[in-house]
């Protein structure tokens, strides 16, 4: 036990495979515990959509880029105005087009994702549309977790491998310098 721990502590292929395993694992328990919220608990409000735009983000660090609508609601009854934002894959630019200036239904939660939106009878964006797509996102992490865990393991079982080898050579090295 006592050369597992030293071999462990002296390779950097076992301390990363480790902080993979951990964040495959948190990976996991996130696709899992998180979720879309219920309908009954989204935030409804009337009124008017005054304007819309497309936003890009990019991310420096992975460079990987997300665009999402941001449309400006100014509701009936109240004099603030929201900024609620829908994911270009869950709605067409002709949809978004179509609902400036016309009153709109709108379903979002406390971060002004929107998650229904009607205009008169029709549902633009449906819910079970959109937690469809949601639901999808969150098993990717799942997925993904998984398949970092994985990977972690093989590179733990290299690791180890390749440690208590080195580990047996300075045995033998001690060994035959103190009988020298």
């Amino acid at each position: 036990m006592q050369d597992l721990i030293q071999i462990a502590r002296n390779s950097w292929i076992v301390m990363l495979a480790a902080l993979g395993i951990v964040v495959g694992l948190g990976m996991v328990s996130y696709g899992m515990i998180s979720g879309p919220p219920a309908r009954s608990s989204l935030q409804v409000v009337e009124g008017t959509i005054t304007e819309a735009s497309r936003v890009t983000r990019r991310s420096r660090r992975t460079g990987a880029s997300s665009s999402y609508y941001e449309m400006t609601l100014k509701p009936r009854l109240s004099a603030t105005e929201l900024k609620l934002r829908v994911p270009t894959i869950e709605m067409a630019e002709s949809d978004v087009r179509s609902l400036i200036g016309g009153p709109v239904r709108a379903e979002f939660d406390s971060e002004q994702d929107v998650y229904v939106l009607s205009s008169g009878r029709r549902e633009v964006l449906t819910y079970a549309n959109t937690l469809e797509r949601r639901n999808l996102n969150l098993r990717q992490y799942h997925v993904d977790g998984i398949a970092l865990m994985i990977a972690g393991a093989v590179a733990m079982a290299i690791g180890l491998a390749l440690g208590y080898r080195k580990r047996r050579r300075e045995v033998a090295d001690n060994a035959s310098a103190m009988s020298r």
